[in-house]
């Protein structure tokens, strides 16, 4: 059996508990605009560590960096279509 190594797991949650506070703390300022853009960056910060470490894509084969990467694609044209939906509409 494998030995799993928990130094990782545990600087990974580290980084993410203090991801966290990062963005709670940040919806307590008035920042306007920046809190959205911050916000926005932080939840991919988190979703980036989650896929390195937990999901462990980097020590993966091709074939899953494929999916991976088709996966982000289609949340793309979701969220262009979406906006697109959204913009012609005028509100």
């Amino acid at each position: 059996m494998k030995k799993i190594r928990a130094r990782p797991y545990v600087l990974t949650w580290i980084a993410l508990l203090i991801l966290l506070s990062l963005s709670a703390g940040s919806s307590l300022l008035p920042l306007g605009t920046f809190n959205l853009v911050s916000n926005f960056a932080i939840a991919a910060l988190k979703a980036g560590l989650v896929v390195v470490i937990f999901m462990r894509i980097r020590r993966s084969s091709p074939v899953v960096h494929i999916f991976a990467a088709a996966g982000l694609v289609w949340l793309a044209l979701l969220i262009g279509l979406s906006l697109s939906d959204f913009l012609a509409r005028g509100y």
